[in-house]
């Protein structure tokens, strides 16, 4: 099983490209998946970074895919953006990204939403088995980026990251609501 494979086997058959001739050359492209976690949402994943050699904060390398998962089917294009951004960060820099870490939004990007962040997570909506594919020539792990406010940076700030994992692990689909209230 490659990892194309692996991910249709969790979000089902892509329905859906998107590629960017910067991104090509360097073999990633975007994949879209309906009814992926849940029925009525979306998912967006890269496909191909994981042929690019990432480094940790420890010096390990490590090799990742980014997703993101929404029901709102007009934020498509804010998606797309958003992962590009990310994507492109990931390629120029060399450096991974880390569980529980947060990035200020591109002002470009969900303009119309009151988020200010973007948080790392695992794609913990999905099966267990979809948190590591375990091939012949590498480990991938895929990294689910979910859109917070700031009060929920702030939460993060005064109690920490695994308080707020403990937040968003009680929640049944709330995160994929781009439309959502905030949970702290």
């Amino acid at each position: 099983m490659n990892y194309l494979q692996h991910l249709e086997s969790h979000c089902g058959e892509f329905t859906n490209q998107f590629e960017t001739d910067d991104l090509l050359e360097q073999a990633v492209q975007f994949l879209q998946f309906n009814d992926s976690p849940t029925t009525d949402s979306y998912t967006i994943s890269t496909l191909g970074l994981h042929w690019h050699t990432l480094q940790n904060e420890d010096g390990t390398q490590t090799h990742q895919e980014l997703l993101l998962s929404f029901k709102q089917k007009r934020s498509y294009e804010d998606v797309l953006e958003l992962l590009w951004q990310l994507t492109t960060h990931a390629l120029e820099t060399h450096h991974a990204f880390k569980l529980g870490e947060y990035f200020e939004l591109p002002p470009n990007v969900f303009k119309r939403l009151n988020f200010s962040a973007i948080y790392v997570a695992k794609p913990f909506y999905f099966d267990e088995s979809f948190h590591a594919y375990e091939g012949d020539e590498q480990t991938v792990v895929p990294f689910w980026f979910i859109p917070i406010f700031p009060s929920e940076e702030a939460f993060i700030e005064a109690n920490g990251v695994e308080r707020f994992n403990e937040v968003l692990y009680k929640t049944d689909d709330a995160l994929l609501d781009l439309k959502r209230k905030p949970l702290v």
